[in-house]
């Protein structure tokens, strides 16, 4: 990396030392149909708040639902932003996610806990999937609505993308 990324990024626990133990919420609600670059974003702020020691809880709802069902897993991280994050956590390239799908397991591998709000899965025709696990992302929990009130209101911040 060139100076430019020298200067402009440092590690996470460096940039934002008081997020150690903060109970982050990221409610992902815009699908990558809608704006892929709602989910690209919250992708790259939810790791670095992982690696600046934040709690932190990912909630698939309205939209982005749909993505768990295939566009994560199809729509690729682009180079340049696997070389960034890469040299922003300290990482060899090769072990950034090539796709959104492989970027969701490593950021729930560092930690993060992943849910779907249930009523959105009925709505969205995947009613099954209330009671089994998401193909591919069998670490995703469903939420009903008093999960999704119990986690939005206990947590110190909630991001929303």
């Amino acid at each position: 990396m060139d100076q430019t990324y020298e200067e402009q990024f440092a590690p996470p626990s460096e940039i934002a030392p008081d997020l150690k133990g903060k109970r982050l919420v990221f409610h992902m609600k815009t699908g990558l149909d809608q704006d892929d670059s709602q989910i690209c974003v919250g992708f790259n702020i939810i790791f670095a708040a992982i690696e600046a020691g934040a709690d932190v809880s990912i909630l698939f709802d309205a939209g982005a639902i749909l993505d768990l069902h295939g566009n994560l897993a199809s729509t690729s991280v682009p180079v340049r932003l696997q070389k960034l994050i890469a040299y922003q956590m300290n990482l060899s390239v090769d072990q950034m996610p090539k796709n959104y799908g492989e970027y969701l397991d490593l950021l729930q591998r560092r930690g993060a806990k992943v849910y779907a709000n249930t009523a959105m899965l009925i709505v969205t025709g995947d009613a099954l999937q209330v009671k089994q696990k998401i193909s591919g992302y069998e670490f995703v929990e469903p939420a009903t609505y008093a999960k999704v009130a119990e986690l939005l209101s206990e947590a110190d911040s909630v991001i929303v993308y």
